[in-house]
């Protein structure tokens, strides 16, 4: 039996309520990476027309994937539990009793033999007392982003514009006049930009908040009210100075804020730069990816854009490579019944920015329900589950190993 809770009323997290436009490579050039789970996303998004291809990726369509993540799990048989928040949990000698929960019909206790902290802030795994770090040496944190919907955009127009991104030194260019004009209040030129996702509307990855925690309730609604405050610079800047936006509108913002980099919870290992560099093998690996290191720039500035552009090109994969994904990153230190998965995993820095990402998210995440599965069924607890087991059976539903 499987219970899936969510304080919001949709699956998906950021890929969908947040609104992140943009699906990562899924493939290494050679290889397909997030198999089992993320090629049934990604073959549903392809047959429903709700996915488009690009230079790095596929743009996704948000409202297409909350049905297609819906459809998976009920096909599964999963129970799941929309408006539904977790407060706390009971723990006793390292071991997760009961996780309580609020919603609206009032507060009740979960009770289940595994339990997987897919928060994105590890907020179980810290509850749980698991140790973890959070964000760079001095404490800072990459910033968030609002992604929002638009429509009334001349697409073919703004592809003639040629002033697309930080990438590109014409959106630069136009970027440090509004600075100096004060049409743009934060002077922030990491513009990761638009994303097409069907004929009649785009998605806006763009405007960063700095210096958001994540864990805390009050900062991200600072994050939220400042985001949208830019947004509506954004939208006037666009309209203004970028070719095929002159009718433009934002119709919709993320329900939730696009978090990039919160608590990492200290696992049985932890996955680091010089494994990612050495495109390292484990014996006990769950798949592989190769995203670059995409640590987004902690404050605003041009030099803090070339120091992101540098450390992005020069740590990316060749075609074929990618770095293996070990199971102990998924076990957190001191608590016996839980697993993570996505964002909060155990890696350090560098790692995580390339881990992050959505089919880093896929890979991590099917590995941990398959050990819980495996775990409950035999009445073992996660860390007792033999990797090699482990490993067959994702294998046999798609996982890419080596």
């Amino acid at each position: 039996k499987v219970l899936l809770i969510d304080s919001a009323a949709v699956p998906g997290g950021m890929s969908t309520a947040a609104l992140v436009p943009v699906l990562m490579p899924c493939s290494d050039g050679v290889h397909f990476l997030p198999g089992g789970f993320g090629r049934k996303v990604l073959d549903r998004l392809q047959a429903s027309a709700a996915a488009r291809n690009f230079k790095s990726g596929l743009s996704i369509n948000a409202e297409h994937l909350k049905r297609i993540y819906e459809d998976l799990l009920t096909e599964s048989g999963a129970e799941i539990l929309y408006y539904t928040r977790m407060c706390d949990a009971v723990v006793e000698s390292g071991r997760i009793g009961a996780v309580l929960c609020s919603a609206p019909s009032g507060s009740f206790a979960v009770e289940a033999s595994v339990y997987i902290d897919a928060t994105g802030d590890g907020h179980l795994a810290a509850l749980a007392g698991a140790p973890f770090e959070f964000g760079g040496e001095n404490g800072d944190v990459m910033p968030s982003t609002l992604c929002s919907l638009w429509a009334g955009v001349d697409y073919d127009a703004y592809r003639a514009g040629g002033a697309f991104s930080h990438n590109d030194d014409k959106m630069l260019a136009k970027l440090e006049d509004a600075f100096r004009e004060g049409m743009l209040s934060v002077e922030d030129y990491h513009h990761t930009g638009i994303s097409r996702i069907s004929n009649v509307a785009v998605v806006a990855n763009i405007s960063h908040v700095f210096g958001i925690d994540p864990t805390d309730e009050r900062s991200l609604t600072r994050g939220m009210i400042e985001n949208r405050r830019i947004l509506g610079e954004y939208e006037e800047f666009y309209r203004q100075k970028i070719a095929g936006f002159a009718n433009a509108e934002i119709v919709a913002s993320g329900s939730l804020l696009g978090v990039r980099e919160s608590r990492r919870i200290l696992g049985d290992y932890v996955l680091n730069r010089e494994d990612y560099d050495a495109r390292r093998d484990f014996p006990d690996e769950i798949g592989r990816y190769n995203f670059p290191a995409d640590i987004h720039p902690s404050h605003p500035g041009r030099e803090e854009l070339i120091a992101h552009k540098k450390l992005f090109r020069s740590s990316g994969c060749k075609a074929g490579e990618s770095y293996g994904i070990p199971y102990r990153i998924l076990l957190p230190r001191g608590v016996e019944n839980l697993l993570t998965s996505g964002r909060c995993v155990s890696c350090d820095r560098h790692v995580m920015a390339s881990l992050r990402v959505i089919p880093g998210c896929f890979i991590t995440g099917q590995a941990a329900g398959m050990a819980a599965r495996l775990a409950s069924a035999s009445g073992k607890t996660p860390r007792e589950v033999d990797p090699a087991e482990l490993r067959e059976n994702l294998r046999r539903i798609g996982a890419f190993f080596h």
